[in-house]
């Protein structure tokens, strides 16, 4: 049975997309089940419905916290929690359900609004501190 070019190379298009999307799923960063490795302590909180009324029930909060290396936090929302995050040591990666990573360094600031979802994790060899200030029902 003779095959003719636009057959093999049809297949061999084939294989090569089929084998790089089995490599994207098995590459991609995949969410962690719980906490590890992580502390947080609340430095401030000021109760935000004295200052503005149809905040009633939110605080504004200031948290140092600490990633071991090799902690993590698992997926959460920041749907009613948008969140500021200043880099005071260390590295840390923010990834997404959709696989992507970026690592965050020391003096570095990111925010995280409502439409965020996402894990951190400490890859590295040394502690990562970072000052986290959010709007949170939460002191």
């Amino acid at each position: 049975m003779k095959r003719s070019p636009i057959m093999i190379i049809l297949v061999l298009a084939i294989g090569i997309t089929l084998g790089m999307l089995g490599s994207q799923l098995i590459n991609a960063q995949q969410p962690l089940p719980k906490p590890k490795g992580v502390k947080a302590k609340t430095v401030a909180s000021l109760e935000l419905g004295a200052q503005i009324p149809e905040l009633q029930g939110r605080y504004l909060r200031g948290r140092v916290v600490t990633f071991e290396p090799g902690g993590y936090m698992p997926v959460h929302s920041h749907k009613e929690r948008p969140e500021l995050i200043y880099v005071l040591q260390g590295t840390f990666s923010e990834c997404r359900p959709d696989g992507k990573c970026v690592e965050l360094n020391e003096s570095q600031v990111t925010t995280f609004g409502k439409d965020v979802d996402h894990w951190l994790e400490n890859k590295g060899m040394k502690t990562c501190i970072f000052l986290a200030v959010d709007i949170s029902k939460e002191r």
